[in-house]
Formats: structure tokens, C-alpha cells, sequence
């Protein structure tokens, strides 16, 4: 009877799990979402151009700032310079979540190191680079402020040993102030453009204005007002597009993007200190790893999250990167860290575009190749590991980890466009299998 009744428990957990299993296997597939249109040229150009000043600014204040021993341009501000000058519609684009997210990625990370050292394992630098990032994406998403480069601002502070003497410094410079002036300069320079308006919003608090149409603010006027010039329009579209912020998170959904992000970054750290720095020479945690965890476990059904986004946007990233270095080096100009840090990131937003495959850690991966010269010994090298191999690394654990969740399903695509060969509809057999409403994902 004990034998029987073993076997009808198993064949009911079998009953049970099997379904569920085949549903999250089907997820691998993905989504079968669409992809996104390739930007015009007009639009490439003014992205560059823009991202361009704003990383030159950045890195000539950085001179000014540095005299007092603080750090200012940091590989985070490349990651950001590719959402506030390519992708400024996202969300994550937006001042609010510049600010407040960068800003939450440096006090995590202060704070995190505060507590492991103070409990005497300041040297686990994968357990501090894990809880740094983790954490981060639960402060941002518990304060609706998901911002990539937040991430990779944390994880700067956590495993770079010199950093930890900034202390509570850090928050203020480079986290705070760097993020201030990219968006000053990303409101100012972006709107240059006709085609172009930032910020979409300034607060992600919901207000009730009567004078902003669905398609934002109106720059018309009634016919016995004059039509506004240049300049008004200019000044108008600083007020921002209307737009609203996503909802936030749940709190259920947070601990998934927590749970990822920690595996993932704790695979990544272990596997640069255990297999590819002793035994390969080579790094494998860095700072866009940071940003790129905020993308695939938090936002992991934006179209900048998705893996071909990931994998081509980032090799992409430390090509450029070492390309321009090699180029000012050969020009005798490999000292002017501002002008290395502006070519880099410009043009890596410029290949990305015209490849359709923006995503923002490739910018920090292409400025932190410009601004480390210990790494520039690896050439052409540091655009396999860790550009390209830490990519797959994360990009698979974001398909494992993000599947758990019933409201998941990652990649959308994995593809440039999945619709054209993506016949069957697994996503809707997969809600039906588990019970899982359309609407919740």
C-alpha cells in the first residue's frame, strides 16, 4: 500500500510539474515580438553628435573636478550616454530616473562595501559586485526609477578598490553630479532636432493637466495668436513630451529581478575570479555588466534588453573602443582622455543605430576601454572577454532566471524580428498551460 501510494503522489507531482515544465521550456523560444524600426541617418547623426558633446563636457569637467581628487567621468556615463542620446524616449531615458537611479547605484554600492568590510570580507569582490547590482535593481524598482547605468555605477564602486576611499563621496561625485550633467546636456542638445523632444517626462508622479494632449504638449496656437518661432519651440519642448512612467514593479516581480540579477552576477564574478583572470589573463567583470543585469532582469522586455540587442550592441561597444584607441594612438593623442571617451561612445551609439542594435552597457564597455590603460594591453583581444563572452554568460542566465516567473517570458525575440518566422502562438498555449493571464505580461 506505501508502494502505491508512492506512486500516485509521484504520478501527481508528474502531472503537476510536467505541464509546467513544458510552459517554461516554451518560453525559451520567445516572445515572438517585432522588432524595432532602424533610425534615419538625420537621427544617427544628431545622436552622435550629441552623445559626442555631451562625453567631451563630461570628460573636460572631469580635469577640473579631478584636481580635487574626486573621479568624475566613470564607464557607467557611457551606458547612460546611449539612453539619454539614442534611446531618449525609454523611460529609463527619462531626468528622474537618471538622477534617482545613478544616484541609488552609488549609495547601494557605498553601502554595500561599508557592510562587508565592516564584517571583514572586503575582498569578496563577486559576493559585493552581486549584492551591489542586485540590490540596486530593488532600489529602483521599489522607487520606479529603473535606470541601467545605476547598476554599473554600483558595481564600479564595489569592485574597484580605489573607489572605496570616496566613501559617501562617491554618491555625490561621480554618481550624482556626472548623471546632473548629462542631463542638462541631453535637454539641451537633443532638442535641437525637430525630429527630437527630451525629456518625455520630468516626474514620474501623475498629474492632471488639461493643456497636454495624448500626443504631449501642444505647440499650436489659435489663429488670432503668431505662430511661435524656432526659438519658442525650442523652449517649448523643455517642458517635456507629456508623457507618463510605467507603472511600478510589483513587489513579487522585484524579487525575481532581485534573484537574477544575483545569480548572474555572481556566475560572473566567480567565473573572472575562479577560470578567466587566473587561468585566461582575461576580465570578465566590468562595469557594463552592471548596467547590462539592470536591462536583462529588471527591463528584461525592453527592446534594448533583448539578446541580439545585447550580444551585437556590446561587441559592438568594445570594437569601437579599441579602434579609437589605437587610432589616437597612432596620432599621438592617446592622453586626451576626453576625446578618447567622446569618440568612443559616439561612435559606438552611431554603429549601433545603423545595426539595430542599441543597447546602452556597450557605450560603458566602449568607455571604459578608452579610459583604462592596463586593459588596452589586450587589443583587439578585450572585444572577445570580456565584451562579447560575458554578454552570452548573462544573456543565458537571463533566460533561465527570467522564465521562473509566471509574468515572464525573455527574450521577446531573438532575432532583429521574430514575427516573420514565428508562426505558432506559444505564449498564448504557455498562459493557458499555467493559468497566467495575457494581461499580466
Amino acid at each position: 500500500s506505501d508502494l502505491l501510494i508512492l506512486n500516485l503522489s509521484l504520478s501527481g507531482y508528474a502531472f503537476f510539474a510536467l505541464p509546467a515544465m513544458s510552459a517554461y521550456l516554451k518560453k525559451f523560444a520567445g516572445g515572438g515580438a517585432a522588432g524595432v524600426p532602424v533610425p534615419t541617418w538625420s537621427s544617427t547623426a544628431w545622436s552622435t553628435l550629441n552623445a559626442f558633446s555631451g562625453i567631451a563636457v563630461l570628460g573636460l569637467m572631469s580635469t577640473w573636478v579631478g584636481e580635487f581628487h574626486h573621479p568624475l567621468l566613470v564607464p557607467a556615463f557611457g551606458a547612460m550616454a546611449v539612453l539619454l542620446f539614442s534611446a531618449i524616449a525609454a523611460p529609463a531615458s527619462q531626468p528622474y530616473n537618471a538622477l534617482v537611479g545613478n544616484s541609488l547605484g552609488g549609495l547601494v554600492g557605498v553601502l554595500v562595501v561599508q557592510l562587508m568590510t565592516a564584517i571583514g570580507h572586503e575582498t569578496m569582490f563577486w559576493l559585493i559586485g552581486a549584492l551591489s547590482v542586485s540590490l540596486t535593481i530593488v532600489a529602483q524598482e521599489l522607487t520606479n526609477s529603473q535606470h541601467p547605468p545605476g547598476g554599473a555605477t554600483a558595481l564600479i564602486f564595489a569592485i574597484i578598490m580605489p573607489m572605496h576611499e570616496e566613501k559617501y563621496m562617491y554618491i555625490l561625485t561621480p554618481a550624482l553630479l556626472g548623471a546632473f550633467i548629462l542631463v542638462v546636456m541631453a535637454t539641451l542638445m537633443n532638442n535641437l532636432s525637430s525630429a527630437k523632444q527630451y525629456p518625455q517626462f520630468w516626474s514620474p508622479v501623475k498629474e492632471r493637466d488639461t493643456s497636454l494632449s495624448e500626443d504631449g504638449p501642444s505647440l499650436a496656437k489659435s489663429s488670432s495668436e503668431e505662430e511661435p518661432g524656432l526659438f519658442g519651440i525650442y523652449l517649448a519642448k523643455l517642458a517635456g513630451a507629456g508623457k507618463e512612467a510605467g507603472p511600478r514593479p510589483g513587489i513579487h516581480e522585484t524579487f525575481f529581478s532581485f534573484l537574477g540579477s544575483f545569480v548572474g552576477m555572481s556566475a560572473l564574478g566567480l567565473l573572472h575570479a575562479y577560470v578567466f583572470e587566473p587561468d585566461l589573463h582575461m576580465p570578465v567583470l566590468v562595469a557594463a555588466f552592471g548596467a547590462m543585469s539592470v536591462l536583462i532582469f529588471s527591463l528584461g522586455q525592453a527592446p534594448l534588453s533583448q539578446p541580439v540587442n545585447a550580444v551585437v550592441g556590446n561587441t559592438a561597444g568594445g570594437l569601437i573602443g579599441v579602434l579609437v584607441v589605437e587610432l589616437l594612438t597612432a596620432l599621438g593623442l592617446q592622453t586626451q582622455l576626453w576625446l578618447a571617451g567622446a569618440l568612443s561612445v559616439s561612435l559606438t551609439i552611431a554603429a549601433q543605430e545603423r545595426l539595430n542594435a542599441v543597447h546602452p552597457p556597450g557605450g560603458a564597455t566602449a568607455l571604459l576601454y578608452a579610459l583604462t590603460p592596463p586593459l588596452q594591453k589586450m587589443h583587439f583581444l578585450f572585444v572577445f572577454a570580456p565584451s562579447f563572452i560575458g554578454t552570452v554568460i548573462l544573456v543565458i542566465i537571463g533566460v533561465i532566471m527570467n522564465n521562473l516567473s509566471p509574468k515572464r517570458t525573455y527574450p521577446q525575440r531573438w532575432g532583429f524580428d521574430d514575427t516573420s518566422s514565428y508562426t505558432e502562438a506559444p505564449v498564448e498555449d504557455m498562459m493557458e498551460m499555467s493559468g497566467e493571464k495575457l494581461a499580466g505580461v
